[in-house]
């Protein structure tokens, strides 16, 4: 297959240096390329004309369906129409279909391309409890991906039986064909967008994986993080890239066009042959796809010794990332500087061969999402106590809303939890403002007025009240029991690949919540001990000024002898209020 593979790419104009590039099977990564010999830096690997990429741009399906007919049936919105692509290409390159002139370009391709999937979008109902409270249930996108097929995709198919065969139907294009193809399109597509004549100055734009795409529908996002003419693999739709309009490319009349300017081009998203073959690792990147007017070039970023993975990269995501669109997890050691090359600590992708995981081993790109609704949920409780008004709250949310406030805040890995540093965690200055805003005592007129967020103090005492109670209500969000508990799960040879992952991406998050809330209680401890030292001293000194001019030893005497008592109980008795 490979082979087959290797001679379509090159005789459509693809070039290969299989002197210093091999394919071949990882342990527990799957396929990848290794390098043959010694790679030295900015050493072209392969490279292939932006024609041979595959897109709703490229294929010759959406001229055969008829433009206008793919439009009425919604084909050019989202990924459903890349998705049919992929579908058509996979019918035709395992299936006896009726010849169609430069309608099997792709199929060497589409025979190399995975048939079946790990990602959470194929568990069952049990396997996704294992999930609960995890970042990963909630961006799945089952049931809007199905509901994208059912009204979108199957209604276009069956208009057009001339190019789906009602003798395919029950085979190439079923729900669960669908799932797969979309699933090819989030773990191994690329951004190509169009070359323009202003990209020989401007810089290009890189793709960090937004959630847009989640189910089957949504194109990702562009976002400007580097500043050379290259593009990286990254969370799902992974490359940004340009290229001239040539006559193999199918684009939609202008007048056609009805996407803001503001959105980006579904037919951008494109299926890249060589280039997705290569696998990624936390900060082990030592290949990158660069682009050029013509073709894309994959080429070395660093020295590759023989014998060792090339590498394009992810984009570093956590993993709950990694398992909701590539089916695995990674993993280091927790105790590495994280700011410099793991070269020497590379990540492992565990899988069942793994038995015991250590408490040392992590994510460090993990994180923990905190919706806005639980902290209003928190605050609530303290406009009850001060009994203001429901109408209050809900208007400064509005506005906060309104100003571009996030509706929920990530809380990201800051250290082992079995660290020696006492540095306290750091929480996002969007939701220490947020709380602030919600609190009782904050002007909202004076907000308003000011037209900004007030600015949290994560060391204000109310702050760090709400923050202890919106932690301990997320850590209690999630399965199973508490960090000891998951951890002495992995310790079991007998759990299944997608139980080890669920507990291995829900236990990131529970420890870094556990690390936040140790921080957060320890601050509020040391804040009481100080009220506690500092109030008593305070009466003291107001006792003793009061004793001036009022004359003898007694009863001054008498005095001193009484204020430790009840001082001291009148200052704890408001410490602990």
């Amino acid at each position: 297959m490979l082979d087959d593979f290797l001679g379509w790419f090159q005789a459509n104009g693809g070039t290969v240096d299989l002197s210093v590039m091999g394919i071949t099977e990882f342990p527990g990564s799957g396929r990848g390329a290794v390098a043959l010999c010694d790679i030295p830096a900015d050493h072209t690997l392969f490279t292939l004309p932006r024609s041979l990429t595959l897109s709703t741009r490229t294929s010759p399906l959406p001229p055969l369906f008829g433009i206008d007919k793919w439009r009425a049936h919604k084909l050019h919105k989202n990924w459903v129409g890349l998705i049919l692509c992929l579908m058509w290409e996979d019918a035709r390159a395992h299936d006896d279909v009726p010849c169609i002139p430069g309608a099997t370009k792709w199929s060497p391709y589409m025979r190399t391309l995975p048939m079946t999937f790990h990602t959470p979008m194929f568990w069952s109902e049990d396997d996704l409890q294992e999930l609960k409270g995890t970042a990963v249930v909630d961006k799945i996108g089952r049931d809007d991906a199905e509901r994208a097929y059912l009204e979108t995709l199957l209604p276009a198919i069956k208009s057009c039986p001339s190019l789906f065969p009602p003798s395919h139907l029950s085979r190439w294009y079923t729900l669960g064909a669908y799932h797969r193809a979309g699933s090819r399109v989030l773990s191994r597509s690329f951004t190509v967008s169009k070359w323009t004549n202003d990209d020989d100055s401007d810089e290009p734009t890189l793709d960090d994986g937004d959630d847009n795409a989640d189910d089957h529908g949504e194109p990702k996002g562009p976002e400007s993080d580097d500043t050379d003419n290259r593009a990286n693999t990254s969370l799902g739709s992974a490359m940004d890239i340009d290229e001239p309009v040539t006559n193999s490319e199918v684009n939609l009349p202008e007048n056609h066009d009805d996407t803001d300017d503001d959105e980006d081009d579904p037919s951008d998203v494109a299926m890249v042959p060589m280039a997705d073959l290569l696998n990624a690792k936390w900060r082990s990147e030592n290949a990158k796809l660069f682009y050029e007017p013509l073709i894309l070039r994959m080429a070395t970023t660093k020295p590759i010794k023989k014998g060792e993975q090339i590498f394009n990269t992810y984009g570093d995501p956590p993993n709950s990332d990694l398992l909701r669109r590539y089916g695995h997890v990674d993993l280091i050691p927790l105790n590495v500087n994280t700011k410099e090359s793991t070269h020497s600590t590379p990540a492992v992708s565990l899988s069942p061969e793994f038995g015991v995981v250590t408490n040392t081993l992590g994510n460090p790109s993990d994180v923990v999402e905190v919706k806005a609704d639980l902290v209003v949920d928190v605050v609530r409780l303290q406009w009850a106590t001060e009994g203001q008004g429901d109408r209050d709250i809900t208007d400064r949310i509005e506005w906060w809303l309104d100003e571009g406030g996030d509706d929920s805040f990530v809380l990201p890995y800051q250290g082992s939890p079995n660290s020696c540093s006492s540095a306290p965690y750091q929480f996002p200055r969007e939701l220490t403002g947020f709380i602030v805003l919600l609190l009782p005592g904050t002007d909202f007129a004076v907000v308003r007025t000011k037209g900004k967020p007030p600015k949290g103090k994560q060391s204000d005492p109310k702050v760090l009240s709400v923050l202890a109670d919106v932690l301990k209500r997320r850590e209690g969000m999630y399965a199973g029991g508490n960090v000891e508990d998951d951890k002495q799960l992995l310790t079991s040879a007998s759990l299944t690949t997608n139980k080890r992952h669920a507990i291995i991406v829900r236990l990131g998050e529970k420890q870094i919540l556990r690390a936040a809330r140790e921080s957060v209680v320890n601050a509020l401890h040391t804040l009481q001990h100080q009220a506690r030292i500092e109030k008593p001293a305070k009466s003291s000194d107001n006792l003793n000024g009061g004793k001036k001019g009022s004359g003898g030893d007694r009863t001054s005497g008498k005095r001193d002898n009484a204020s430790p008592s009840t001082t001291s109980g009148r200052s704890h008795k408001k410490a602990r209020r």
